[in-house]
């Protein structure tokens, strides 16, 4: 009796799941995705195991952010326009979220729900870099610190073992690897940070430098751009020696400092013979009058 009950059980879960499948249209399995991007980036979210077309039956929900808080951000098809991320979001043909101009507060977890039944959970994740250099230190000679930092709603200032789906580097422009010079030293205190620590250079100027994360499934790779732009180069090379008094003297003055310097003598010459004829006369003045 007893183990017809467990058959009976059995088989009214196989009943269940799938009628679940052909009701609903989706896996019932709760599955997870990792996506990447950058701050001011865009991102798509997928609902990835979505086996329905028909949008107004889903709802995507949010949980993480700085202030840490859940949200429905789509209800029914339907933007909740009462988010603050409202006019950032839309929904995709196959009911997939696109999300722009991407901020901290971004980070989290997204569900995507049909008929309020997950289909599969989004972690998003987004690249910073922080520049410890001043201005002034922007050039020929000077050092260059950047630290770039991949935030997730699960580390939040640690590094936990989330981190294993990603590796974080510093790659040229075109993503390739750093050549392996002295100038270029790297520091990882953990997997979701890097700082690259370099003497720049003339041809640094104006040069991008970009973090990159290469996540190990198949997820899209995301990056970051610094750009090294100079203020000013430094004038003490061998390049560009101390000019001689020969040289100086020929450089052309403008109009206004030649015109200037003539003026100035004339005005001098003007007021000193009036300075003296007053005062002579004032002197002839006084001789006449017996004083």
């Amino acid at each position: 009796m007893r183990k017809t009950t467990m058959m009976n059980r059995k088989g009214l879960k196989g009943v269940l799941l799938l009628t679940c499948l052909f009701l609903t249209g989706v896996w019932c399995k709760n599955n997870a995705a990792f996506v990447y991007s950058r701050i001011g980036g865009d991102i798509l979210l997928p609902c990835s195991n979505l086996k329905a077309s028909n949008c107004s039956l889903i709802s995507w929900s949010f949980y993480g952010g700085v202030q840490v808080r859940f949200t429905y951000e789509v209800r029914g098809g339907q933007m909740r326009a009462d988010t603050d991320k409202a006019n950032r979001l839309s929904v995709t043909s196959n009911c997939s979220l696109l999300l722009h101009d991407l901020r901290l507060d971004d980070i989290g977890t997204y569900r995507c729900l049909w008929q309020e039944e997950p289909v599969c959970d989004v972690y998003l994740s987004l690249l910073t870099i922080t520049a410890f250099s001043k201005i002034t230190d922007l050039h020929p000679g000077g050092n260059l610190i950047l630290s770039c930092h991949i935030s997730t709603f699960f580390d939040l200032g640690s590094c936990r073992s989330y981190s294993n789906e990603f590796r974080l580097s510093w790659v040229m422009e075109n993503g390739t690897e750093l050549p392996t010079e002295s100038r270029y030293e790297l520091i990882a205190p953990t997997r979701c940070n890097i700082t690259l620590v370099t003497k720049l250079q003339r041809e640094d100027n104006n040069r991008k430098w970009r973090c990159q994360v290469n996540p190990t499934n198949n997820s899209r790779v995301a990056f970051q751009d610094f750009t090294s732009a100079f203020l000013f180069e430094n004038p003490s090379t061998d390049e560009d020696p101390i000019p001689s008094p020969v040289r100086d003297c020929e450089v052309q003055l403008p109009i206004s400092s030649i015109v200037l310097c003539v003026a100035l003598p004339i005005m001098v010459i003007i007021v000193g013979f009036f300075t003296w004829r007053k005062d002579s006369v004032r002197g002839k003045a006084l001789a006449d009058a017996g004083i």
